[in-house]
């Protein structure tokens, strides 16, 4: 993600001093408008007349997704009632927004959904309950009201949100079942072992072997960062389309072959079971078998 540092030589507005600072092919005002100009670590500002004084420095980050707001798509709704909204996250797409963007995320989109129904979210949007990466793909919960997030987090926190991913790794890996429990932490950009580090539990189970890949069922019973692709490269071999964890290959621009397949959880009385349904699934194969 490209970054400006830009100093204010006299008095001026934000407008003015990234129309004259950035790259020509940047517009400014998209630039501020989508929430790509910071003052400060803590400060994004996104109103062009904003006065800066000279030697007023600002961050600037910019993507090509500046200009761009990001829609729910009907097909990508996999379950709702009046309380509980499950969507199904693209790979390439952030949950949350990021330094050079506040309108091309999950999260700005499940916030504009929302409001179509006449549902207010002021003016943070909504949290996510449960996350993924933004080159994984699959279901994402939310809670449509502060009661159903709390809810959602407390259910999270005590273990009681099951995930069932699927993933597609490399080929090499001969083992049928395999159920890990170390200890990792992340440094970086990247998770390893770490005698220290927080206590993480994966179970693969081979499901299918393709051309080029081995498909496995994965059940994480915790949720550490980048758990299961760390346990996938380390134990067995890393998923399709993961250079950050050994991949050899690639699965799609700026994705991976890790797909969040459901959950199941207690809600409302019942075992709510939230699946992705088989076109997905089917386009996941697809893809990981080319």
């Amino acid at each position: 993600m490209p970054k400006f540092f830009i100093t204010a030589k006299t008095t001026t507005t934000l407008l003015d001093l990234l129309t004259e600072n950035l790259p020509k092919h940047h517009d400014a005002e998209t630039v501020i408008t989508c929430g790509g100009a910071w003052f400060g670590r803590k400060n994004r500002i996104t109103d062009p007349r904003f006065r800066l004084k000279k030697n007023d420095t600002v961050q600037v980050y910019v993507n090509a997704s500046q200009g761009l707001f990001y829609r729910i798509e009907k097909e990508h709704v996999v379950f709702e009632d009046e309380d509980l909204l499950a969507l199904y996250k693209p790979g390439n797409l952030n949950v949350h927004a990021v330094p050079s963007s506040i309108c091309y995320d999950l999260s700005y989109g499940v916030r504009c959904y929302l409001e179509q129904q006449g549902i207010a979210t002021g003016p943070v949007p909504p949290t996510p309950a449960t996350r993924l990466d933004r080159p994984v793909a699959g279901v994402v919960l939310f809670g449509k009201n502060k009661n159903s997030e709390r809810l959602l987090f407390e259910l999270v926190r005590n273990g009681k949100v099951k995930k069932w991913y699927i993933a597609a790794l490399e080929k090499g890996g001969q083992t049928v079942r395999l159920r890990i429990h170390d200890t990792i932490a992340s440094s970086g950009h990247k998770t390893a072992l770490h005698p220290e580090g927080k206590s993480a539990a994966t179970c693969f189970v081979k499901i299918d072997t393709l051309a080029q890949a081995e498909i496995y069922s994965v059940f994480p019973f915790t949720g550490r960062r980048h758990q299961i692709r760390f346990h996938a490269s380390h134990y067995l071999t890393p998923v399709v389309g993961d250079i950050q964890y050994g991949s050899r290959n690639t699965f799609a621009p700026n994705e991976i072959a890790l797909l969040c397949r459901g959950y199941n959880l207690p809600w409302k009385g019942k075992n709510l079971k939230i699946r992705l349904s088989e076109s997905f699934l089917n386009a996941f194969y697809q893809r990981a078998a080319p």
